[in-house]
């Protein structure tokens, strides 16, 4: 099953959310006005400097439970035991070899009916 992800709004908001809700915590811990103003601005500077990186593209799955990224040059991989699947979201574990990588896939990054595949094509390999 050949994935074409796009870019998804849900990790985005999420991670906007987090950082405003972090934002309005320090705000309001009764803490001196420096260290309040300290603690806002790291928050704002992890927010913008350690989003998380971009999905790739293009993931490959297969029947027989092994997954490539051609934009990583990885190869063909097997799905690791921390793979997991839930109802929204999917974290493929690629975790044999030198390099051990997660992808996370959102359910808004596929149409739903390669979503409801990718899903049951894992539930019946189990990855384990």
């Amino acid at each position: 099953m050949v994935l074409n992800l796009e870019r998804s709004r849900v990790l985005r908001v999420w991670w906007v959310l987090l950082h405003a809700l972090l934002l309005a915590a320090f705000a309001l811990v009764g803490w001196p006005m420096a260290f309040k103003l300290l603690a806002v601005v790291a928050v704002a500077v992890h927010g913008v400097a350690r989003r998380p990186a971009e999905s790739p593209r293009t993931v490959i799955v297969t029947e027989g439970g092994t997954c490539a990224v051609p934009e990583w040059n990885t190869g063909i991989r097997p799905l690791g035991t921390r793979t997991l699947i839930c109802p929204l979201w999917v974290r493929l574990d690629l975790g044999t070899g030198p390099w051990r990588r997660d992808i996370l896939l959102v359910a808004d990054q596929v149409r739903p009916e390669e979503w409801r595949q990718l899903r049951a094509l894992l539930n019946r390999t189990r990855c384990e």
